[in-house]
């Protein structure tokens, strides 16, 4: 049985991105293990997110980033001022790349390719048995454990979308503005749909439709609204596809339990690292990682930060969108119009990000529909109590 200091059970977002602030601190000098049976070699997965410039070790792999962006939604089409932020896409390869490139410097560092078959806590440590190994770690780090997601006083829903990189024959992008959502497509069921566009020239995009249900979609439904999309809003007739992708997230107030047992720590997904509400994760899983290598550099093990109240009441708003949402209150691509329509873009992407304070929180959910939030939040304290 081989030991380390730490391991990181996955080798995604949150198990890289924790291995990567490791590296840039004392701990670079323990023992560290990642285990993913993934060689994270294709490019998987495409994260848009807002941030101010500068402030992220990753700014010089960003792909494509943009001072304004498009938004259209209920009788409400707008380019929109990001003030101080940028939005930005990053592609999944070049953050795979970032990162090993960083730790294949460090020898105390090491990969490998298994599959993870059990992970156990022990008096002794974290316990893992791979298709091929036997592992123990003073503490490991795992984004594998699925959640349950169907829990009957929890909320759930999933974030899904699939996207092409299409070529069009004639030019019709504007490489200096993306759609962020274009809620202009057919709203089917609970939930929402939108689509949204990344520009890399004139003629190349990244087109994504995305939908917030309670369940998938069948592959030709993706298929087809993408193309109608393309046809009827884009106007494009002829193009090429070069690159497709598809992915699932979680949206689910579901109780994360962070640790399980002494020495397992629960990382990504698993560790609530995806807002509820929104499904956004690469933010969130920087600030989570960077406070969890801080408290492993100064206390010496993972704690765990206490939920204040302001925490807790921001929760709350994440379970009364996913109750609005799931049913059918009100339409979501009107409280989401509300939101962009009535709100400066800067304080709503801080809103999200969970920046703001009660006051602003306050006024920003004052532009929603009030009685649909009314009756949300009434049931998402049922629920709780």
């Amino acid at each position: 049985m081989q030991k380390y200091d730490y391991i990181i059970a996955g080798g995604g977002l949150a198990g890289l991105s924790l291995a990567y602030y490791m590296n840039q601190t004392v701990l670079r000098e323990k023992s560290i293990l990642i285990i993913d049976q993934d060689t994270k070699t294709k490019n998987d997965r495409t994260w848009c997110f807002w941030e101010k410039d500068n402030q992220s070790p990753f700014d010089k792999i960003v792909h494509r980033k943009w001072q304004k962006v498009f938004f259209h939604g209920t009788n409400f089409s707008s380019s929109l001022n990001l003030g101080d932020y940028s939005y930005k896409w990053l592609r999944g390869i070049d953050f795979y790349d970032f990162v090993k490139v960083d730790l294949a410097g460090n020898p105390n560092i090491k990969f490998v390719n298994e599959r993870i078959e059990r992970l156990k806590d022990t008096p002794d440590g974290g316990f893992i048995i791979t298709d091929q190994n036997q592992y123990l770690g003073e503490y490991v780090f795992d984004s594998t454990k699925p959640l349950k997601l169907d829990l009957d006083d929890c909320h759930n829903m999933l974030q899904h979308f699939k996207g092409w990189e299409i070529v069009a024959d004639k030019p019709v992008f504007d490489p200096q503005c993306p759609t962020m959502m274009d809620y202009r497509v057919e709203q089917r069921g609970i939930g929402v749909r939108f689509m949204y566009v990344l520009p890399e020239s004139s003629t190349k995009a990244m087109i994504e439709y995305t939908v917030f249900s309670d369940s998938l979609l069948s592959p030709a439904e993706y298929d087809a609204e993408l193309h109608k999309y393309i046809r009827e809003f884009l106007k494009i007739e002829n193009f090429t596809i070069e690159y497709e992708e598809f992915g699932v997230i979680p949206m689910t107030d579901e109780p994360i339990s962070n640790h399980s047992g002494e020495h397992i720590v629960r990382i990504g997904t698993s560790g609530g690292y995806v807002k509820s509400s929104s499904g956004y994760a690469f933010q969130r899983t920087q600030r989570y990682t960077q406070e969890l290598v801080k408290n492993l550099v100064t206390v010496g093990k993972p704690t765990l930060p206490k939920k204040t109240l302001i925490k807790k009441f921001k929760e709350l708003l994440d379970s009364t969108l996913l109750n609005v949402l799931l049913k059918n209150r009100t339409s979501g691509k009107d409280v989401f119009t509300a939101l962009y329509k009535n709100n400066p873009t800067p304080r709503l992407f801080a809103f999200l990000d969970e920046d703001t304070t009660l006051l602003e929180d306050l006024k920003i959910m004052s532009t929603v529909p009030l009685w649909a939030f009314t009756k949300g939040i009434a049931d998402a304290l049922r629920k709780r109590i």
